[in-house]
């Protein structure tokens, strides 16, 4: 996610970090369509056509259309240089395709070429030609800036600011903030200091950082500007007991925290592959 100041009150606007396929226009391959006036043959049809030339799993090979009992049914992909004024004979040639319900008539078409992620490029794809589409509601949340409330969102932006604040004091400038997202209790916050060590990005030392706030930890950090929770032996008991109380046939100790897992992390820049 990246995110910038909405309204008046400040409630952040979040930005989803995807890939670019969940944005990009409906692109379109041309497509021969032909057909199909003896309804009881489609099945044959398709499973013929399917066997010779498969299509892509986000198109339905057949289409209503306004005449009676007429359907549209995609034959092939339109090769290139391919003359686009063809008849259903010149289009299957020699191919083992028993023909009957199929008109001789062909048309070109622009269908929609690759699957379509969002109800954005649904809309767009189905005006082409029918297409299968199975809605990600997580996607489609995040995408309308709905998948956080709005104190949610404030919260983000008070640990963002927090990555961006420690970001200051790195060698490059990238500041990291570790969470527990069950409590919002900051678990960490790191600065990178690659200059001291060639693999302390911000993210490694942080991670560093919670390994400290769970009794660990092996690096020499002496910035003034990093911070992680104190281990508290005392506390860490406690969980021991608690998890012994509610689960006395499981090894509580699979239930303590493990270095990240289940925390949310804050960076002020994407990290890198590292």
């Amino acid at each position: 996610m990246h995110w910038e100041l909405g309204d008046s009150e400040n409630i952040p606007r979040l930005f989803p970090v995807l890939g670019e396929e969940y944005f990009r226009p409906v692109e379109r391959e041309k497509m021969f369509v032909g057909k199909i006036n003896i309804k009881k043959e489609t099945s044959r049809l398709i499973k013929e056509l399917s066997s010779h030339w498969p299509i892509g799993s986000h198109l339905k090979r057949v289409r209503w259309t306004q005449q009676k009992d007429i359907f549209e049914i995609l034959i092939r992909p339109v090769m290139e240089d391919e003359l686009h004024n063809c008849s259903v004979s010149s289009i299957l040639g020699d191919m083992d395709i028993n023909r009957t319900g199929l008109m001789d008539s062909v048309t070109v078409l622009d269908v929609p070429k690759f699957p379509v992620l969002t109800h954005r490029q649904y809309k767009e794809a189905k005006e082409y030609w029918p297409v299968q589409f199975r809605e990600d509601k997580n996607i489609e949340r995040v995408l309308e800036d709905s998948f956080f409330s709005v104190d949610e969102k404030k919260t983000i932006a008070t640990f963002i600011k927090m990555s961006l604040g420690a970001a200051q004091y790195g060698d490059d400038k990238v500041g990291c903030v570790v969470v527990d997202p069950t409590t919002s209790e900051t678990i960490a916050i790191a600065h990178d200091r690659r200059d001291s060590h060639p693999i302390q990005h911000s993210v490694m030392v942080a991670v560093e950082l919670v390994s400290r706030s769970q009794g660990g930890g092996s690096w020499n950090i002496d910035s003034e500007h990093v911070y992680h929770k104190p281990f508290s032996k005392e506390e860490m008991e406690n969980k021991i007991a608690e998890i012994k109380k509610s689960n006395p046939d499981k090894d509580a100790k699979k239930f303590l925290p493990y270095l990240c897992t289940g925390y949310d992390i804050y960076i002020s820049r994407e990290p890198c592959v590292m």
